[in-house]
């Protein structure tokens, strides 16, 4: 009778417990949840940021250097929170040149396809020769399952003369109009994806 007493005393007891200690818990767990959100949020709210500064012609600025420091850091938003490591020659294109349009209708913007490559580090290497070789800065977009090194330029002319300078290093290189060849894009880290209809 004694153990059955115990053993009742221990199951009160223990329902006690929980009945203090479980409320506290999904109070603090709740918490947790909600500052994780409100963190999310706030990096959300950096990244577009940084987008709208990057998709800014850096050559419409009046003074350079500080342009140069605003864009270096809307480029450390995105590589801390995009989730895939940026090159240094993408970072250091994306401060030089503005980001290449994604809406859905790029009906004036033109691409100088420089080269394509099976898998991202190799469009990545690709990219950094480019740059190297002949200076100029292009950005990397998937397409039917190819990373294609691309240059966007807003003028047809001086697309036609950047795929004169780019037949140089590769000569099958060719031109496209993007609003044919990717109507739409959305930027996946290190690249764009290409939206076909």
């Amino acid at each position: 009778m004694e153990s059955i007493n115990n053993w009742q005393k221990l199951d009160y007891i223990s329902k006690a417990i929980a009945a203090v200690f479980i409320p506290i818990a999904i109070a603090v767990l709740a918490n947790v949840v909600a500052n994780a959100n409100k963190q999310r949020d706030a990096e959300v709210k950096f990244v577009e940021l940084a987008v709208t500064i990057l998709n800014e012609d850096p050559r419409d600025k009046t003074d350079p250097e500080a342009n140069k420091k605003i864009r270096g850091w809307a480029v450390k938003i995105l590589d801390a929170y995009s989730g895939v490591t940026m090159s240094q020659d993408a970072a250091e294109a994306f401060i030089t040149t503005a980001l290449p349009t994604t809406s859905s209708s790029p009906a004036d913007t033109w691409g100088v396809i420089l080269g394509g490559d099976t898998s991202l580090d190799n469009a990545q290497k690709t990219v950094g020769t480019i740059k190297q070789r002949v200076g100029l800065d292009a950005q990397i977009f998937r397409r039917a399952g190819s990373f294609r090194s691309v240059k966007v330029y807003l003028d047809n002319n001086e697309a036609k003369q950047a795929l004169a300078q780019a037949k140089t290093l590769n000569p099958t290189a060719y031109l496209v109009n993007m609003a044919k060849w990717c109507p739409t894009s959305t930027l996946q880290g290190a690249y764009y994806e290409c939206q076909l209809p």
